[in-house]
Protein backbone atom coordinates (compact mmCIF):
# COMPACT_ATOMS: atom_id res chain seq x y z
CA UNK A 1 0.00 0.00 0.00
CA UNK A 2 1.09 3.56 -0.88
CA UNK A 3 1.71 6.27 1.77
CA UNK A 4 -0.69 8.45 -0.09
CA UNK A 5 -3.06 5.79 0.09
CA UNK A 6 -2.74 5.27 3.81
CA UNK A 7 -2.84 8.75 4.57
CA UNK A 8 -5.77 8.78 2.62
CA UNK A 9 -7.68 6.12 4.59
CA UNK A 10 -6.78 6.88 7.74
CA UNK A 11 -8.20 10.65 6.99
CA UNK A 12 -11.58 8.95 6.19
CA UNK A 13 -12.11 6.62 8.95
CA UNK A 14 -10.89 9.70 11.29
CA UNK A 15 -13.30 11.62 9.51
CA UNK A 16 -16.38 8.87 9.95
CA UNK A 17 -15.82 8.56 13.61
CA UNK A 18 -15.65 11.95 14.32
CA UNK A 19 -19.17 12.65 12.10
CA UNK A 20 -20.99 9.60 14.03
CA UNK A 21 -20.11 10.68 17.09
CA UNK A 22 -21.32 14.47 16.18
CA UNK A 23 -25.00 13.25 14.66
CA UNK A 24 -25.28 11.17 17.71
CA UNK A 25 -24.56 14.07 19.75
CA UNK A 26 -27.27 16.11 17.39
CA UNK A 27 -29.83 13.76 18.02
CA UNK A 28 -29.36 13.40 21.57
CA UNK A 29 -31.09 16.20 22.23
CA UNK A 30 -34.15 15.34 20.41
CA UNK A 31 -34.40 11.78 22.27
CA UNK A 32 -36.84 11.15 25.01
CA UNK A 33 -34.66 12.02 28.70
CA UNK A 34 -35.36 8.95 31.02
CA UNK A 35 -36.19 10.36 34.44
CA UNK A 36 -37.59 13.93 33.83
CA UNK A 37 -40.83 12.73 32.60
CA UNK A 38 -43.48 10.47 34.15
CA UNK A 39 -42.98 11.59 37.48
CA UNK A 40 -44.97 12.20 40.48
CA UNK A 41 -42.94 13.19 43.76
CA UNK A 42 -43.07 13.67 47.12
CA UNK A 43 -41.88 16.48 48.22
CA UNK A 44 -43.17 16.70 52.24
CA UNK A 45 -45.49 18.21 54.70
CA UNK A 46 -46.73 21.77 54.54
CA UNK A 47 -44.17 22.91 57.93
CA UNK A 48 -41.18 21.69 55.12
CA UNK A 49 -41.60 25.10 54.11
CA UNK A 50 -41.34 28.00 55.18
CA UNK A 51 -43.55 31.19 53.96
CA UNK A 52 -42.15 33.57 51.32
CA UNK A 53 -39.20 31.28 50.46
CA UNK A 54 -37.87 29.31 47.63
CA UNK A 55 -36.79 25.69 49.14
CA UNK A 56 -34.67 23.47 46.43
CA UNK A 57 -35.25 20.17 46.42
CA UNK A 58 -31.78 19.07 45.05
CA UNK A 59 -32.65 15.11 44.22
CA UNK A 60 -35.25 16.69 42.06
CA UNK A 61 -34.17 20.01 40.70
CA UNK A 62 -37.00 21.93 41.51
CA UNK A 63 -37.81 24.61 43.94
CA UNK A 64 -41.25 24.87 46.00
CA UNK A 65 -42.10 28.36 46.68
CA UNK A 66 -44.71 28.70 49.60
CA UNK A 67 -46.22 32.11 50.44
CA UNK A 68 -49.36 32.61 53.15
CA UNK A 69 -52.17 31.95 50.22
CA UNK A 70 -50.66 28.53 48.37
CA UNK A 71 -47.77 26.32 47.33
CA UNK A 72 -46.30 25.98 43.75
CA UNK A 73 -43.26 24.50 42.45
CA UNK A 74 -40.57 25.56 39.34
CA UNK A 75 -37.67 23.60 37.76
CA UNK A 76 -34.25 24.92 38.87
CA UNK A 77 -32.61 23.74 35.39
CA UNK A 78 -31.80 26.43 33.24
CA UNK A 79 -33.66 26.10 29.83
CA UNK A 80 -30.17 26.86 27.88
CA UNK A 81 -28.20 24.30 28.84
CA UNK A 82 -29.18 22.58 31.56
CA UNK A 83 -26.87 24.27 34.75
CA UNK A 84 -29.05 24.77 38.15
CA UNK A 85 -30.07 27.93 38.31
CA UNK A 86 -29.74 30.13 41.95
CA UNK A 87 -32.05 31.87 43.65
CA UNK A 88 -31.71 36.30 43.63
CA UNK A 89 -33.63 39.08 44.97
CA UNK A 90 -34.53 39.49 41.72
CA UNK A 91 -35.50 35.78 40.85
CA UNK A 92 -33.07 33.27 39.35
CA UNK A 93 -30.30 33.48 37.76
CA UNK A 94 -28.02 30.62 35.53
CA UNK A 95 -24.19 30.87 37.17
CA UNK A 96 -22.87 28.68 34.01
CA UNK A 97 -24.21 31.37 30.88
CA UNK A 98 -25.76 34.16 32.65
CA UNK A 99 -28.96 33.95 31.53
CA UNK A 100 -31.52 35.77 34.46
CA UNK A 101 -35.42 35.03 34.91
CA UNK A 102 -37.73 36.91 36.88
CA UNK A 103 -39.62 35.62 39.80
CA UNK A 104 -42.46 34.40 37.54
CA UNK A 105 -39.81 32.46 35.82
CA UNK A 106 -39.78 34.31 32.49
CA UNK A 107 -36.07 35.07 30.68
CA UNK A 108 -35.19 38.52 31.26
CA UNK A 109 -31.81 38.28 29.91
CA UNK A 110 -29.29 36.07 28.47
CA UNK A 111 -28.99 32.71 26.21
CA UNK A 112 -32.23 30.79 27.86
CA UNK A 113 -34.48 30.34 24.59
CA UNK A 114 -37.76 29.83 27.08
CA UNK A 115 -39.05 30.28 30.05
CA UNK A 116 -38.70 27.87 33.69
CA UNK A 117 -41.50 25.32 34.03
CA UNK A 118 -44.18 25.64 36.49
CA UNK A 119 -45.18 22.04 37.83
CA UNK A 120 -49.08 21.46 39.29
CA UNK A 121 -49.07 20.51 42.71
CA UNK A 122 -51.46 18.01 44.62
CA UNK A 123 -52.53 17.04 48.27
CA UNK A 124 -52.13 13.62 49.41
CA UNK A 125 -54.93 12.92 51.79
CA UNK A 126 -51.93 12.02 55.00
CA UNK A 127 -51.02 15.92 54.50
CA UNK A 128 -47.78 15.90 52.04
CA UNK A 129 -47.63 17.50 49.30
CA UNK A 130 -46.74 16.38 45.45
CA UNK A 131 -45.20 17.64 42.41
CA UNK A 132 -46.21 16.50 38.99
CA UNK A 133 -43.43 16.61 36.73
CA UNK A 134 -46.02 15.67 33.80
CA UNK A 135 -48.33 18.75 34.33
CA UNK A 136 -46.87 21.95 33.55
CA UNK A 137 -48.70 25.42 34.84
CA UNK A 138 -48.32 28.49 34.75
CA UNK A 139 -46.45 30.97 37.05
CA UNK A 140 -49.20 32.43 39.04
CA UNK A 141 -51.28 28.60 39.59
CA UNK A 142 -50.69 27.43 42.86
CA UNK A 143 -52.50 24.86 45.41
CA UNK A 144 -54.49 27.17 47.70
CA UNK A 145 -54.66 26.22 51.12
CA UNK A 146 -58.10 25.52 52.59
Amino acid sequence: MERRSFIRRISIALASIAGIFLGASFLKQFAHRHGEQGKRIRVGRLSDFPVDTYTYINDHKIFVYRDHEGIRSVSAVCTHLGCIIQRTDEGFECPCHGSCYSEEGKVVSGPAPTALAWYKMERTPDGKFIVDLDKKTGADEKLYFA
